[in-house]
């Protein structure tokens, strides 16, 4: 009574007091770990000893797979970089000499086909293989492949390598 008189002056509110729960024998039995009141704990005793080795072989093997995906998907990027950049640079076989005295596009294959291999032995990765050079008209199409050799998978399964492809395309824009 005296604390609700003087939070009644301060004008804040008295703390509230609870009550102690009473607690049953049973709920006090459940409760123990040792002993012979929990024959539920001791049947499940061990069990995480037989679910752990399965759980790190889980953990270990998606690892794996997300190192594999990781790499071969930044490798994928370069490809892509690397295609992009050499039809780029194939735009320079474009006979400039015609483009100004008839006013028509036209594109040497062979010098961007030479252009092509060049940059790629220039570039990053000097290990792709060209697969196409298609040049339409305007239009300059480089695919580029690269083979990988997997990190993790040849651990796990068969899975040795895997062939990447990319295509990139580069227009004449006048």
């Amino acid at each position: 009574m005296l604390n609700r008189q003087r939070a009644a002056v301060s004008g804040t509110s008295a703390p509230r007091l609870r009550a102690a729960r009473p607690t049953s024998p049973h709920h006090q039995r459940t409760l123990r770990v040792s002993g012979t009141s929990a024959p539920r704990l001791r049947a499940a005793r061990g069990t995480v000893l037989l679910m752990f080795p399965a759980a790190l072989m889980v953990m270990v093997i998606l690892g794996a797979i997300v190192v594999d995906v990781g790499y071969t998907t930044i490798r994928g990027r370069e490809l892509r970089a690397v295609a992009a950049s050499a039809a780029n640079d194939s735009l320079a076989a474009l006979d400039i000499v015609e483009l100004r005295t008839t006013g028509r596009k036209v594109i040497d294959e062979a010098a961007a086909r030479r252009t092509v291999a060049e940059a790629i032995a220039a570039g990053p990765l000097p290990d792709a293989r060209i697969v196409a050079v298609v040049i339409d008209r305007f239009e300059i199409a480089v695919t580029l492949a690269l083979d990988l050799e997997l990190v993790m998978a040849p651990a796990l399964g068969d899975l040795r390598q895997v062939t990447l492809v990319r295509t990139e395309r580069a227009a004449v824009v006048t």
